[in-house]
């Protein structure tokens, strides 16, 4: 019998703050006692990440849960040098995202009037920054990211919970990564330029209220009105590479095509965010954020119709 409290779920109207994973990494760092990660791959928490490694093959374990938990406390000696930083971050997430319920007060500012969450957002020991998957995100409150400067966790709290309401509007509906052609990869394309770019879109005026551009590298592009161009230009030929050619296969430079957008540039977040950004200063909130429910598609139209029409 483990000798735990129960588990630290905040509740905040129709969103849960989950600690519970965090709670029990600190335990297990704290005793080595294997039976937490028992009790760890069990949790709801553990369930959510292994549907998203699974889901977007991740490079970490995906054949137990147990494994996967294992693997993300690992190495012991290394993680435990961290251990006092991630239990301030825990703090910090307790009372400046969840007490507060931050990320679900603005995250409704950019969702469609009539939505109510159903999510739980699970702050976690490893892994990515943050995730989504389903209704439900989370947040790696061990990320390097979080331990330089704690307060990114409020900002990607509420980054990672619009995604959760966005992926509701969407009939959960997430991409998959088995495609094979140019019409499929256009879609996708589309799919994480909205989400990313709502996302980013979503924290963007907090930040500026509370001066945090600079803490965060995509915010800092999103000021440089000269690299965005470069970046929208760059953007727009990759998407146009495959939409106009929807029957072409895909081979490997394809893919690595899409590391611009997902990573080393991160266009997905930039471009999208100046896309929504664009949509709601000259079409108004709530024409961006009807556009969620409707396919992925119907956001870069409104887009790219919005800017031929002179508006910025």
């Amino acid at each position: 019998m483990i000798n735990v409290e129960p588990a630290v779920i905040i509740h905040k109207g129709n969103v849960s703050y989950d600690f519970s994973f965090a709670e029990l990494a600190i335990k297990y760092l704290e005793t080595d006692d294997s039976a937490y990660l028992q009790r760890i791959s069990k949790l709801k928490a553990t369930e959510h990440i292994f549907k998203h490694t699974k889901h977007f093959n991740y490079n970490v374990p995906r054949n137990s849960k147990i494994e996967l938990v294992t693997y993300l406390l690992s190495p012991v000696n290394i993680k435990k040098r961290i251990l006092d930083n991630f239990k301030e971050n825990l703090r910090y997430a307790k009372e400046n995202v969840a007490q507060t319920d931050l990320p679900q007060k603005i995250c409704l500012q950019y969702l469609p009037k009539d939505f109510n969450y159903s999510s739980n957002l699970f702050f976690t020991f490893g892994y990515d920054l943050g995730v989504v998957y389903g209704k439900n995100s989370s947040v790696n409150l061990a990320h390097p990211h979080y331990l330089r400067r704690p307060s990114e966790i409020k900002y990607y709290s509420i980054h990672e919970l619009h995604h959760a309401g966005f992926v509701m509007l969407k009939n959960d509906f997430m991409p998959s990564l088995d495609i094979s052609n140019y019409k499929e990869m256009t879609q996708l394309i589309e799919y994480f330029t909205h989400l990313e770019g709502m996302g980013t879109f979503t924290a963007l005026d907090i930040r500026k209220k509370e001066r945090a551009i600079n803490d965060d590298k995509d915010y800092v592009v999103l000021q440089d009105s000269n690299l965005m161009k470069e970046y929208e230009k760059e953007f727009l030929d990759i998407y146009f590479h495959f939409k106009n050619n929807p029957d072409k296969l895909l081979n490997q430079e394809d893919w690595n095509i899409l590391s611009v957008l997902s990573n080393t540039k991160r266009l997905w977040y930039t471009v999208g965010a100046m896309m929504a950004e664009t949509i709601d200063k000259n079409l108004g909130r709530d024409k961006l954020v009807g556009i969620i429910s409707k396919t992925s598609q119907n956001f870069v139209d409104v887009y790219l119709n919005t800017k031929s029409e002179g508006h910025r």
